[in-house]
């Protein structure tokens, strides 16, 4: 694939690979060059963003501000789920060049992709190793509308889609140098780790308080897997096996009753964006009942924080940027939270990126995942 011989569409693509690189999510010159040079509109038919929907005729160049939405940061709802497909997006550019990024991807490397979309991934991971791509995709319509773009921007015979539960990862295009997920999954199956070559690397969003950051996993000498937290990030979950629901004791989607709720203020460090993110990994690591909560109510802005300590019988405490607690239920929870907040400072601020995972297996459900066990700070050894 060939940058557009449009002058305005590669001046815009390049601006764009330029904009992510001095944002600090693309650091190589083979990942700027990539999205320099995939054209992200020609994957993206139809889109929602914010509350408006978008029709893009591919084959052409859309109008300005349809570009100007396109190429940016920012994330598209690519499919609703109401056609009996699961939802899907195309995710932020920053996390998906970090992602990349932290793939490490070379020349020659072969690659499994779990989670397809609408394929633009999947082109770009194509551009960085010249190798065949074998992506996987749950829904019927997502899995032939991404083949159809493939093909039509020349990468039919380079990137195979293939429609199944990324569970089974493909065993028939086995060994992998890289497993990149780009939906969020609970654990790792079991077979993944057979599929994935000596030395190879998972990059993966796990289930963690609620979210998904974004985790670098490696195959060791005996089979162990190793990981360790590379980012903050949040997907679509993904379906079947990946994500039982079972596992999931606090879904996000989920409204948490907020009768009576009341504020409490200067319960905890004001945070701008990144270290409310630090924080909340924090949190999860000390206590299982941390989860994305969302209010049944309007007590709080979303934009301030919906990091909350939920327990069915108490009640729920909610911790905001801005230094509040809000409270519906048992006064213990708020203490409980501010209690851990104030571990957190005094700790030193962990960040996302200071956590190693032990993986251990599901054997409470039976899912066959390797399920994230103990959390632990990998410069200290009291964790």
């Amino acid at each position: 694939m060939t940058a557009s011989a449009d002058p305005r569409l590669a001046d815009r693509l390049a601006s764009y690979a330029a904009e992510l690189r001095a944002s600090g999510a693309i650091r190589s010159a083979a990942v700027q060059a990539a999205f320099a040079t995939v054209p992200r509109h020609r994957f993206l038919p139809r889109f929602r963003f914010r509350a408006d929907e978008y029709h893009v005729d591919t084959d052409t160049i859309p109008d300005q501000p349809v570009l100007a939405l396109i190429y940016a940061n920012n994330a598209l709802l690519t499919r609703t789920g109401g056609d009996g497909d699961p939802p899907s997006s195309s995710s932020a550019p920053s996390i998906m060049a970090r992602m990349l990024e932290a793939a490490d991807l070379a020349p020659g490397l072969r690659v499994l992709e779990i989670g397809a979309g609408t394929g633009y991934n999947a082109a770009l991971i194509s551009h960085l190793t010249r190798a065949p791509v074998v992506t996987v995709e749950a829904g019927r319509r997502t899995a032939a509308e991404a083949a159809a773009t493939l093909g039509a921007v020349g990468l039919s015979g380079m990137v195979r889609v293939a429609c199944g539960d990324g569970y089974d990862g493909c065993p028939d295009g086995a060994p992998y140098d890289r497993v990149i997920v780009t939906c969020g999954i609970a654990g790792i199956p079991l077979g993944w780790a057979d599929q994935l070559s000596a030395g190879g690397l998972i990059i993966a969003p796990v289930a963690h308080a609620g979210v998904h950051p974004i985790l670098a996993i490696r195959r060791e000498a005996g089979g162990r897997l190793a990981g360790r937290a590379l980012l903050w990030g949040d997907f679509m979950p993904a379906v079947g096996g990946l994500r039982p629901a079972g596992l999931f004791r606090h879904d996000p989607a989920a409204e948490i009753p907020a009768a009576d709720a009341v504020r409490i203020r200067d319960a905890a460090p004001v945070l701008d964006q990144a270290t409310y993110q630090d924080l909340w990994c924090y949190l999860g690591t000390r206590d299982e009942r941390v989860t994305r909560a969302y209010p049944d109510a309007d007590v709080f802005d979303l934009a301030a924080g919906a990091c909350a300590l939920v327990d069915p019988e108490a009640g729920t405490a909610w911790i905001h940027r801005d230094g509040t607690l809000t409270l519906a239920g048992n006064p213990q929870l708020a203490d409980h939270l501010a209690s851990l907040a104030a571990q957190w400072d005094t700790g030193g601020r962990p960040a996302v990126s200071d956590w190693a995972v032990d993986w251990q297996d599901d054997d409470a459900s039976g899912s066959g995942l390797l399920l994230p066990g103990r959390w632990r700070l990998s410069r200290r050894d009291d964790v």
